[in-house]
This record gives C-alpha cells, sequence and structure tokens, in this order.
C-alpha cells in the first residue's frame, strides 16, 4: 500500500512539473529560439515561481479548506482575491525593475521611457498575466476536484468489495453448515442399515471436509470441482434404493485451465438426493458439462407432493438453497451466469449456466 501512494505522488509531481513547463517555460524558450537576436528575458523565469506559488497555495491549500462545503465558496473567492494582489504586485515588481535580471537599455536615438510609459506598460502586462493567474487556478482547481473524485470513488470502490466479499463469506458459511447437515443425515440412516457402509462414508465425508474447508481459495479448478462433485455423488449412492435410476455426465472437458468458484455445483446437487429419492418413477439426472468456455449444470428430478414446491415470481428458485445460490453468481459472475428453474406437477430441473470465457472472477473468500 505504501509503495502504491509512493508511486501516485511520484506520478503527481511529474504531472505538474510537465505542465509548468509546457505552460510557462516552453513559450518563452520557444520565443527565444525563434527570434536569435532577441535577449533570453530571464525574469520571465522568475515570474514563473510566482504562478507556480499560486498553483500549490490552491492546490494543497485553498481548494481542500474551501471548497468542502457550498457555504465556503465566499471564502474561496477571498483568498485567491488576496493572492492575485500579491502575486500581481510581487510580478509588477520583478518586471519593474526587470533590468537587473537581464533587461534592455535604450538605445542612443531611442527616448527614455516616462514613468506613463511604464505604468500604461506595465497595465497591458498585469492584464494578461491576471487571465494566466485565473487559468491557473482553474487548473488546480481541475487537477485537485479530479484528485478528489478519484480517491472518492475509490474508496466507493473498496466499501463495495468489502461488503461484496462479507456478504459472499455469510452466503458460504450458510453453505457449508447445510451440506455437512444434509450428508450427516444420509450417514445416520446408513448406520442402522449397513454399518461397514455408514464407516466407509465416514471416510468420504473427510475427504469432501478436507476439500471444502483447506482445499477452496478464491477459485478452483474445474477438474476439482467434479471430482469433488463425484465423491459426493459416491457417498450419496451408498444410501440410494436400488431401484431409484440414477444417470450421471461429468465431463469437464480438455481445457485444464478452467477455473470457477468453489462451491457452485453442491447445491443443486444435494436437492437431486433430497427431494428425488421420495419416487422411483423419475430418475435422478446429473449433467455437468463444459465447452468452449461454457459450463452447464443441469440438475432434474421428481418430486413428492409433500415437497414440490412451485415456481413462482414471489418463489423463482423454490427454495433458499438455490436462492443463495443465485446471489452468490450475481456476485461473481454478474450477467455471466445464468440459474434457470422449472418445475411441473412432478419433474424439477435446475439448469446453471457459466460462461468462463468472458467473465473476469471477482474476488470470492
Amino acid at each position: 500500500m505504501r509503495e502504491i501512494l509512493t508511486r501516485q505522488r511520484v506520478t503527481t509531481f511529474f504531472t505538474h512539473l510537465l505542465c509548468i513547463i509546457i505552460l510557462f517555460v516552453l513559450p518563452e524558450l520557444l520565443t527565444s529560439l525563434a527570434n536569435p537576436g532577441r535577449p533570453l528575458k530571464l525574469w520571465m523565469y522568475t515570474k514563473t515561481f510566482v504562478f507556480i506559488g499560486v498553483f500549490y497555495a490552491n492546490y494543497y491549500g485553498i481548494i481542500e479548506r474551501s471548497l468542502d462545503k457550498p457555504r465556503h465558496f465566499l471564502r474561496f473567492f477571498a483568498y485567491n482575491f488576496i493572492l492575485i494582489l500579491v502575486s500581481l504586485g510581487l510580478i509588477y515588481l520583478i518586471w519593474r525593475f526587470k533590468g537587473h535580471l537581464g533587461g534592455r537599455t535604450p538605445l542612443r536615438n531611442q527616448v527614455a521611457p516616462t514613468e506613463w510609459m511604464y505604468l500604461a506598460k506595465a497595465a497591458g502586462m498585469l492584464s494578461r498575466d491576471l487571465v494566466m493567474l485565473i487559468l491557473v487556478i482553474g487548473f488546480a482547481i481541475a487537477l485537485r476536484l479530479g484528485d478528489m473524485w478519484i480517491k472518492l470513488d475509490r474508496r466507493r470502490q473498496d466499501l463495495l468489495n468489502t461488503q461484496r466479499e462479507e456478504e459472499l463469506k455469510n452466503l458460504k458459511s450458510q453453505l457449508n453448515p447445510h451440506f455437512l447437515f444434509n450428508t450427516l443425515n444420509s450417514i445416520y440412516a446408513l448406520i442402522a442399515i449397513s454399518p461397514d457402509k455408514a464407516q466407509a462414508a465416514v471416510h468420504e465425508l473427510s475427504r469432501l471436509l478436507r476439500y471444502v474447508l483447506y482445499d477452496t481459495s478464491a477459485t478452483v479448478s474445474l477438474r476439482q470441482e467434479i471430482a469433488f462433485i463425484d465423491n459426493y455423488i459416491n457417498l450419496m449412492k451408498l444410501r440410494l434404493n436400488p431401484s431409484i435410476r440414477l444417470n450421471v455426465t461429468l465431463d469437464g472437458g480438455n481445457d485444464e485451465n478452467i477455473r470457477i468458484a468453489p462451491l457452485l455445483f453442491i447445491t443443486q446437487i444435494e436437492n437431486v438426493f433430497k427431494h428425488g429419492i421420495h419416487t422411483t418413477d423419475i430418475p435422478l439426472d446429473i449433467s455437468i458439462t463444459a465447452h468452449g468456455g461454457q459450463i452447464v449444470c443441469r440438475t432434474s428430478n421428481g418430486l413428492s407432493p409433500s415437497d414440490q414446491q412451485p415456481v413462482t415470481p414471489e418463489n423463482p428458485d423454490g427454495g433458499i438453497g438455490l436462492a443463495n445460490l443465485r446471489r452468490r453468481l450475481d456476485l461473481i459472475y454478474g450477467n455471466e451466469a445464468d440459474l434457470n428453474v422449472s418445475s411441473d406437477n412432478d419433474h424439477y430441473t435446475v439448469t446453471l449456466t457459466i460462461n468462463t470465457s468472458a467473465t473476469n472472477l471477482i474476488t470470492n473468500p
């Protein structure tokens, strides 16, 4: 963080330096180069320091203290009015005694300038410099307000990111106990039926928990996630009625570089075994495929009358699990992910589509 701030300060300094050279030094230098007989007016460069002083007085002091609230606008104009008067006075003194800083003396046949001629010339010069001072103040305002806007925007973005990360953590913390609860229920049902299967299920559960607790980071490879789903399905098979048909397709494709947020498919798979095992007439279908950067997870199962939750505009997901999943997808992938839920009298189908080829994954805790 400190390196970023130092880099920003150095960038700001050289930006200001470049602007000062372009606005105040370069014009006089080019004029002198274009007119070899014209002497270089060193006093013009001395005057440059006055403009620089006005710029930084506004950039680091007046603007921040006077434009933070609307009622301080008069303070801003008062400070700059005084600053302009002082600056014009300094510029006049520099110009009046410029002969000591490289000015020209009158030629032999020239009439020596009178005091009125000096004053008339001074009035024209100070009018021009007044415009320059106003431009300098305007330039300082533009840069300072631009910097302030960038800082506010960065702070707003940091707050949004923090809020998003906290919400993702909450959603994930809801997911893990839900997953563990359903899995323990399955193992509990196996204990009375087959202790050997229950023992194997506990071992399988330990592998699943290791993945959930230790192997998941911001992103995981699609192959890792599919292996996790495969282990979970094998665990659920231990308590599945032999009369229930289960169709599973897990195809991660040939691209080993596909990475996704972890634990995106488990909610769908859990619902299949939770609601679909109550009827043997409708098979359980689980499919995860990846092709051309697009991942599709489709699940289909039957529902008993007591478990049916019709999909309505008020209940588009049919349950809290899919509602949380939809929120996670929105936070992580935005418009690059779609969760479609459809239901009729006895079929429940969920299709999750993720376009990884066009997605920059948002930080996922």
